[in-house]
């Protein structure tokens, strides 16, 4: 499996802790697709159905709706080239939801 696409479930296995303290709900996909694969995480929370979408080639769409408004108050897209600008950005989408 490619490395930022293996590195999702790393991630999401360091910040179990802060799910359950937080009562997060989040679950990863297996790897989808055939010529560009891709693996996404769901982060909902009480206020916020939140999903990192993350492709074999670095490439990560970080995003957020408000339950209530339905409006888009997270989004960012970025290509990330090392595992640790991957954690970075996937750091920060979490603190913009847990901020909300």
């Amino acid at each position: 499996m490619n490395k930022f696409l293996s590195y999702l479930e790393e991630w999401k296995i360091s910040k179990t802790k802060i799910f359950e303290s937080e009562g997060y709900k989040a679950t990863i996909t297996k790897v989808l697709g055939d010529s560009k694969k891709a693996r996404y995480i769901d982060l909902d929370t009480e206020k916020l159905v939140s999903r990192a979408t993350l492709w074999e080639t670095g490439e990560l769409e970080l995003e957020a709706l408000d339950f209530q408004s339905e409006k888009q108050v997270i989004q960012l897209s970025v290509i990330t080239v090392e595992i640790w600008e991957l954690d970075d950005k996937l750091n920060w989408w979490l603190s913009e939801v847990a901020t909300y």
